[in-house]
């Protein structure tokens, strides 16, 4: 699965914890809001781990090479990566939108998985 697929799909994953069935542009806006609190934030960090650890270690092995982080931490790093850029509003829906062409550009997914963005 590209990065960006994984990325959209714990977006999607995100907003069905918060009880949506689609992601329009207000219940993206409310997911900032939402991780504000530290509560709320642990909880969807946790289910996050939780589901990336399915991931195939082939793929875990490529990603985490990927994100400079070991296979053993790729799972907290994804999750914790992905969910602040969104609590802190780096990730926009117009963002979140081009994610889900396979044409477009996902540096700026990569730079936050990274940690650099």
């Amino acid at each position: 699965m590209n990065i960006a697929m994984r990325f959209a799909a714990v977006l999607v994953g995100a907003s069905l914890l918060a009880g949506c069935t689609s992601m329009s542009e207000s219940e993206f806006n409310t997911i900032p809001v939402t991780l504000g609190s530290p509560a709320a934030k642990r909880s969807v960090i946790n289910e996050c781990v939780a589901d990336e650890r399915t991931t195939s270690q082939s793929d875990k092995n490529n990603l985490s090479a990927l994100m400079n982080v070991s296979p053993a931490r790729y799972e907290t790093a994804f999750c914790n990566r992905l969910f602040n850029a969104l609590a802190n509003g780096k990730i926009t829906y117009a963002d979140y939108r081009k994610m889900l062409s396979p044409s477009a550009d996902n540096s700026k997914l990569i730079k936050i998985l990274q940690g650099r963005y």
